[in-house]
């Protein structure tokens, strides 16, 4: 029986199992798989934002909010050192990295009020400059009210204010009225004092200057002279708000995108080595020397010991350029007068967690803990 060849029913029934050729379902793949990367993405960006919130937390602050309160608010005009602290000032202070509290007690210090009779407990004297004061954190969170809740035997004294170089640390020390027992005097050096130990200005104001005349230390520049703003403090610019400027403003919002930007511009600028801030090996540390040297003999007199501790550069800790620590020619001065004094840097190092902002060259809270403990380890005091 001769039957005819049969054409095979549903070609396209046969084919339509082969990859590619049903574009409905090969479209509905797609969107499932292109889902399913977005929720993806979306977990793991919610993910690394919460860490960044818990270990790493900062806020986005704009331009138009930062307010520096140095004029006639915080810090008042004075004519031997240049500025200090107003007695019992409060006021917010805002810079691009954090929201603090400022408050000083009677004598201007940002540091706790203290009886005008003496406890009887030995003190531990701080000088220093924006370090010591407690710049951008809460007062709570600075490394020398830390140390003072870990040394309740001892009267802990914070005179240190910010801007300040060695030589008005000395004047501040020198005019400072404390009837009872001196332990220690520690004074925290940061990588700009031998520039500020060498100018007639810091922080873009005038300020004492001591010079080497005839091989003896002489005070110039006072009365400081006295600049217009502290009578009429300058206007803080305002910045027009565009659309752009606040859709870039919303996604700063996210701490890693700003983390993200911020490492990118670190990429494009130029980070300046050039200062002698950050290269000891053009500083003249002559001054330096001898403030140190007039430091110890006024420390001594008083019956206490002077103990220097060095503040690592932000350059150094974060690998931002390849130059030699400023700390290294001013420890050898240190030895050669024979002051104990003990370098931050290690245990900076060690940490894992970021301790200084992200933004300027401070501590944040971290880094005041990390600054805390380090200088505890080191007094070893009973």
């Amino acid at each position: 029986m001769i039957t005819e060849p049969q054409e095979p029913q549903h070609a396209n029934d046969v084919t339509a199992d082969r990859p590619g050729t049903r574009p409905g379902r090969s479209r509905q793949g797609c969107l499932v798989n292109a889902a399913l990367l977005l929720c993806s993405l979306l977990i793991c960006f919610v993910s690394i934002e919460a860490c960044y919130r818990i270990f790493d937390p900062f806020p986005y602050i704009s331009q138009n909010e930062v307010n520096h309160t140095e004029y006639g608010n915080a810090s008042e005009y004075d004519p031997l050192l240049g500025w200090r602290g107003v007695p019992s000032a409060q006021v917010g202070f805002v810079t691009v990295n954090s929201r603090t509290w400022l408050k000083n007690n009677r004598q201007g210090f940002r540091d706790v009020e203290h009886a005008d009779t003496p406890s009887g407990k030995p003190a531990v004297v701080f000088l220093g400059d924006s370090f010591t004061w407690g710049y951008e954190v809460e007062f709570d969170e600075m490394f020398v009210n830390i140390l003072r809740e870990k040394m309740p035997s001892y009267e802990i004294y914070n005179l240190a204010h910010r801007g300040y170089g060695t030589d008005q640390e000395l004047l501040t020390f020198k005019n400072w009225r404390h009837n009872g027992p001196i332990s220690r005097v520690i004074l925290m050096v940061s990588e700009n004092d031998v520039e500020d130990n060498n100018s007639d200005s810091g922080s873009g104001k005038p300020k004492p200057m001591f010079q080497l005349i005839n091989d003896q230390l002489v005070l110039t520049g006072t009365p400081v002279p006295k600049q217009d703003e502290w009578s009429l403090p300058p206007q803080q610019p305002q910045f027009a708000e565009s659309w752009q400027t606040k859709c870039m403003e919303f996604f700063l919002r996210s701490q890693l995108i700003h983390d993200l930007a911020y490492r990118i511009l670190l990429r494009v600028q130029h980070i300046d080595t050039t200062p002698a801030a950050s290269n000891p090996a053009s500083a003249d540390l002559k001054v330096t020397r001898r403030l140190l040297e007039e430091l110890k003999k006024e420390v001594s007199a008083r019956n206490g010991e002077l103990i220097v501790f060095f503040i690592p550069s932000k350059i150094e800790i974060e690998h931002l350029a390849d130059v030699p620590p400023y700390q290294t020619a001013l420890a050898d001065v240190c030895a050669q007068l024979n002051i104990r004094h003990y370098d931050l840097a290690p245990p900076f190092k060690r940490s894992w967690l970021r301790s200084y902002y992200r933004q300027g060259m401070h501590w944040n809270p971290h880094g005041n803990r990390v600054a805390a403990r380090a200088i505890l380890e080191q007094l070893a005091l009973p």
